[in-house]
């Protein structure tokens, strides 16, 4: 879907730098299925690399695949989305894409009734308990990957 007429689409700008990244590689996996080929899967694998280093980039990259996966599994209806290649699309998010977002930021907040609220939201129904565990994993590698301090320190609590 690349157009500038498309029904609710937000201003990217909305976005910040991380969630912006975030919406690259879900955009370069949808293309993947949608055309069925690995292009997409290779690319967001090199991407998240680049951002995030060859230690935690395939990582990340690997949680957004498999937090589509559950969307595809989970979710009712389609999922609009715009194209990472489109210099215009970068200006733009869809809706659908919106709603994602949402969920990976609560994946990364780590705040579990957060998660399962959008996770339900986003599927479109009263509990998505697969897409709520893959936005908490992409969560936790993201935590790991931009403030590894923050992971270490959560790994480390004693609850008494």
């Amino acid at each position: 879907m690349c157009t500038k007429e498309a029904p609710d689409l937000f201003e990217a700008t909305r976005l910040g730098d991380v969630e912006r990244e975030w919406l690259h590689l879900v955009r370069l996996y949808c293309t993947s299925y949608e055309h069925n080929h690995a292009e997409g899967w290779d690319r967001a694998i090199s991407h998240a690399e680049a951002r995030y280093g060859a230690e935690n980039g395939p990582s990340i990259a690997s949680r957004v695949a498999v937090l589509i996966r559950a969307m595809r599994a989970e979710r009712n209806g389609g999922f609009g989305y715009l194209s990472p290649n489109c210099p215009s699309c970068r200006l733009r998010i869809t809706e659908d894409e919106w709603d994602l977002i949402t969920l990976m930021r609560a994946g990364y907040e780590g705040k579990r009734p957060s998660i399962d609220e959008a996770a339900a939201e986003f599927a479109r129904r009263k509990e998505a308990p697969s897409l709520a565990a893959a936005a908490t994993r992409f969560g936790t590698a993201v935590a790991a990957a931009i403030n590894p301090q923050r992971t270490q320190l959560a790994m480390g609590v004693t609850l008494h």
